[in-house]
């Protein structure tokens, strides 16, 4: 049991604290000191604000000692050394910028010339200060691509999807994907200490790749896919493109990048013919699939929208990613096209 009545003046000065941003354990001990001020016991204030009865009593007691430096915890241990920090942050700095992989061990004997001795475990706290994080990799082209061409290619999609947008053409993306019989392993829902196995099977010859265009911009998105059982030639581009798109009674803008089939002669020959039904080619710059909007719808269907990740064979696959498409398309609901910002 402890009781204690503040004067008039250190009770004024927790009301003024009361009212200032401050941190959880601070805020915590002020009211404790005040509820001991109103009369309230130890064990009342503890179970009220969550702490133990112990710990209580020692924040009063220590209130009594030292007063209002009482109302900010001890920081235990020797002070942080700001300047090593400082330093080690610096050189992490200056490592993971490096054009490689890290892991912690990795980088803690990248640090041992720089006469910084730090095991793996204590490294990661140094990294927390940086806000790193142990990240999967991902592949990128544009160390290949001519920046040039990729800006003007933004800058002219740019311009696409605004009049896209005013109805005054539809822009569709096309592209093609492969889907072997065992998909890539993803994540999902699984009991306790279970784990979902994907069957593995040999995907020689057992591969469906499907042709996909995709419309994002205008009242009504629209999402067509058509897989095969076989490898794609420029007769199926051509076919797809004069069958399977909506017809339109403005221009048709089809988006696509410069694999074989695109640019083989056979699809170069049928171009004017493709203009006289209002169909438009508009080919990408090499090295550009970030400007093909429909790269994550493929990324989105091969990884979430086909619930089955493991087929026997090449029917059931191919009915697999009917199903796939079918689904992310039911989920494009008409919406208004959202102000699109200036090519960079």
């Amino acid at each position: 049991m402890i009781h204690f009545r503040l004067d008039e003046t250190t009770r004024q000065q927790l009301q003024d604290l009361r009212r200032q941003d401050l941190p959880a354990k601070v805020r915590d001990r002020v009211e404790m000191v005040g509820l001991a001020d109103a009369g309230w016991k130890s064990a009342r204030i503890a179970a009220y604000l969550g702490y133990g009865y112990r710990t209580v009593l020692n924040v009063l007691h220590d209130f009594q000692d030292r007063g209002r430096d009482a109302l900010t915890p001890r920081r235990p241990g020797p002070a942080p050394d700001l300047d090593r920090r400082r330093q080690v942050t610096d050189l992490l700095r200056s490592l993971l910028a490096q054009e490689r992989t890290w892991t912690a061990r990795q980088l803690s004997e990248a640090l041992a010339p720089h006469q910084v001795r730090l095991g793996p475990r204590h490294l990661r706290r140094y990294l927390g200060h940086l806000r790193a994080g142990y990240r999967r990799t991902a592949s990128t082209l544009k160390h290949k691509q001519d920046p040039a061409r990729a800006t003007h290619a933004a800058g002219v999609l740019h311009n696409l999807q605004r009049r896209a947008g005013a109805g005054l053409l539809e822009l569709y993306y096309l592209d093609e994907c492969g889907f072997a019989p065992a998909l890539p392993t993803g994540y999902s829902w699984a009991l306790p200490g279970e784990r979902k196995r994907v069957k593995y099977e040999y995907p020689q010859g057992r591969r469906v790749n499907a042709l996909a265009a995709y419309r994002p911009y205008g009242p009504a998105p629209w999402l067509g896919a058509q897989p095969f059982e076989r490898t794609l030639t420029s007769d199926d581009l051509l076919a797809y493109l004069r069958e399977r798109l909506p017809g339109a009674a403005v221009p048709r803008v089809v988006v696509l990048d410069n694999a074989s089939l695109h640019g083989s002669k056979v699809t170069k020959a049928a171009r004017p013919a493709l203009a006289k039904l209002g169909i438009y080619l508009y080919y990408l710059p090499t090295y550009s699939p970030e400007l093909n909007a429909i790269d994550p719808v493929f990324k989105q269907v091969k990884h979430h929208e086909i619930s089955q990740r493991s087929h026997t064979s090449r029917a059931e696959l191919r009915v697999s990613v009917e199903q796939g498409f079918d689904s992310y398309g039911r989920r494009l609901r008409p919406k208004s096209v959202k102000e699109l910002r200036p090519a960079a």
